[in-house]
């Protein structure tokens, strides 16, 4: 990272954090008028604010003040680990996406030589900014990736390998299984009522209800998905997708994306 000034640190962190001027003098306990001028280079925090204000924006007091930072892949790596240490668990997916997203973009950019340029200074404070950014897909000798609502993928071509004659089979056996459109349309109305709730199974009624299908037909299409059942308090049965299997209504996406 270049040498940039405190004042420009301090400025590009808060706006990188969504928050006002007001909003960080309320948090360090100083006047807007001190943070306004903290940004524009009339003056610096005070020495003792320093290790608190690096700490609010998880970042170390030298790159604070603009000093250059390692930015191997090790110290990345490092960082990237003791953010999900200190992130929430519920929250540490859409911490994962998120940082994916950027992955991403880097790839898809300068995947492209150049032609696609990588707005490096682009700040997304809200979740809109990364998960309303449409489809956008980068192939490439060295790899692909693929982008699309809230699913992305990031494949190396230098580890890829060619596939056995036994392992197409199993690609097709599985591209099979999913081949009829009533199939699909269960499948993605099972995903849709259970995906929040990883204990939740719902009863074939619902589900014919959100397919527009009868009992029977949902049951019979049953025979063909991975899909497991248990009874429930009222006597009936509900149903889930298979947990190994609650992954390929968003492969099933990415690959259509890719159309």
């Amino acid at each position: 990272m270049a040498n940039i000034s405190i004042h420009a640190q301090l400025a590009r962190l808060r706006r990188e954090r969504g928050l006002t001027q007001e909003e960080i003098a309320r948090t360090f306990g100083v006047t807007n008028q001190s943070v306004s001028k903290w940004e524009s280079g009339a003056c610096c925090p005070d020495i003792a604010l320093l290790p608190d204000i690096a700490d609010f924006f998880g970042v170390s007091v030298d790159e604070l003040l603009g000093r250059t930072a390692r930015d191997d892949l090790e110290s990345v790596l490092a960082m990237v680990k003791r953010l999900f240490a200190d992130t929430a668990e519920t929250e540490c997916f859409d911490t994962a996406y998120k940082i994916a997203f950027y992955l991403h973009e880097g790839a898809a950019t300068r995947g492209y030589k150049g032609y696609l340029p990588w707005d490096t200074d682009k700040a997304r404070v809200t979740d809109d900014d990364f998960y309303r950014w449409g489809t956008s897909i980068c192939s490439e000798p060295e790899g692909v990736t693929v982008h699309k609502g809230n699913a992305i993928l990031v494949s190396s071509q230098k580890r890829a390998r060619e596939k056995e004659s036994n392992e197409i089979m199993d690609i097709w056996c599985e591209i099979d299984r999913y081949a009829d459109v009533d199939r699909l349309i269960v499948l993605f109305a099972l995903y849709e009522l259970t995906r929040r709730d990883f204990d939740l199974f719902v009863g074939a009624d619902a589900i014919g209800e959100k397919c527009g299908f009868s009992v029977e037909k949902v049951r019979e299409i049953f025979k063909h998905l991975p899909v497991q059942h248990k009874q429930l308090d009222n006597g009936g049965f509900g149903y889930r997708i298979e947990g190994s299997n609650m992954h390929v209504p968003t492969l099933l996406s990415l690959f259509a994306a890719a159309r």
